[in-house]
């Protein structure tokens, strides 16, 4: 086989290489917007909104789109696109990128068109096999991406003019959409990964946290888009913060720290509550920015749990033996110190901020740089047979 047909035959070869590649390219440029290196954007987004905007509609949409394309088919039984149809799909995901970036030199139903119609798409390539197989468990799953799919739709149509709706009541109940996958799909697979290899653990989570992390995520993701007051979205995310805190506790992830492949994922998870704790500690105060929960869910949750899913699923399915290695400790530690400097930092130092955010951009940036050096070629091989 040729690396080309390799390369379309599981949704992990082609979305997860995109989603690291547009990361490192999307935050460099940003960054150098930024701080004021360039100022050429030819976007009908600003600076900060197309960094926000290509971070959750593009990267962690291939993210999604890779770990679901992989993990629908062993669900199920059932396949998700292969050969042509993911090749068209990762086509459009590039347009996809390539028009809002350049939105402004286009007419205004171009990106909306090619970006908003991915998601959609991507949908309808887990929705088949979920309802061949009957596989009841995830039938959320495409509704819940249709909601995001539909934030993303909104987005274009506020900056666009259509109706006047801050972005930033957009972008939080985003990130808070991408929460709940993270809550509800790592709450399956890291005390799920955890106990396969290592038997002998006891952990007891309750039953009843799962629902009431998933009440307070959708309603905290609710009051965002209504505009609630500053009470009551800094009430509801303390709860949420606590159930998920409840939830990492109970799988005892301290206990797995010299297993990097698997203690990531518990250290991206921990990431949330902290995320929830910012967000009502901005809104009992008001002088500190939300920005710093953003990225305690961006940097430190997404960004760990990603590149920890990432570098198992693409181990596993290439049929490698999931073995810590130097580079992915390396990766997985830059990762968290970027992720401390955007969200911890800044609420301890005074001034520095350029610094800060070179530091934490350029951590991200080696973190997921990194991952390609590794994968790229693994990626373009026929998977090893054990």
């Amino acid at each position: 086989m040729t690396f080309i047909s390799v390369l379309f035959t599981a949704g992990y070869r082609v979305f997860f290489p995109l989603a690291a590649l547009s990361s490192v390219v999307v935050l460099t440029y940003w960054t150098f917007l930024a701080i004021g290196q360039i100022d050429y954007l030819p976007s009908r987004f600003s600076a900060l909104e197309w960094h926000q905007h290509e971070m959750i509609f593009g990267t962690v949409a291939a993210v999604i789109t890779g770990f679901l394309f992989t993990a629908v088919p062993n669900w199920t039984g059932h396949s998700t696109p292969k050969g042509i149809s993911l090749a068209l799909l990762g086509l459009i995901w590039i347009l996809g990128r390539i028009t809002v970036f350049f939105s402004a030199l286009f007419p205004v139903w171009l990106p909306i068109i090619m970006d908003g119609i991915f998601l959609p798409l991507a949908v309808m390539g887990i929705l088949m096999p979920l309802i061949r197989s009957g596989n009841k468990r995830n039938y959320f799953l495409p509704l819940v991406l249709m909601l995001f799919a539909s934030l993303n739709i909104m987005s274009h149509l506020a900056i666009n003019g259509f109706f006047d709706f801050p972005t930033r009541q957009l972008f939080l109940p985003s990130v808070l959409f991408i929460v709940f996958l993270m809550n509800v799909i790592g709450g399956r697979i890291i005390p799920s990964f955890t106990k396969n290899k290592y038997p002998d653990m006891v952990m007891s989570t309750p039953a009843i946290l799962l629902p009431l992390s998933i009440l307070a995520i959708f309603g905290l993701a609710l009051a965002f888009l209504l505009d609630a007051g500053e009470i009551l979205i800094g009430s509801i995310a303390m709860l949420a913060g606590l159930f998920t805190l409840l939830r990492s506790l109970s799988w005892q992830g301290w206990k797995v720290a010299h297993d990097p492949l698997l203690f990531i994922l518990h250290l991206g998870y921990l990431w949330i509550p902290i995320g929830f704790f910012l967000i009502a500690y901005s809104s009992f105060n008001g002088d500190v920015p939300i920005s710093h929960a953003l990225h305690a869910f961006t940097v430190g949750a997404i960004g760990s749990l990603t590149l920890g899913v990432m570098s198992r699923a693409t181990l596993g399915h290439s049929g490698l033996p999931l073995k810590n290695e130097h580079i992915l400790s390396i990766m997985f530690l830059f990762v968290n110190v970027a992720a401390i400097s955007r969200a911890i930092l800044p609420l301890v130092l005074e001034g520095g901020y350029v610094a800060i955010l070179q530091a934490a951009a350029g951590l991200w940036i080696l973190a997921y740089g990194l991952f390609l050096v590794r994968f790229a070629r693994i990626f373009m091989t026929a998977r090893k047979i054990i």
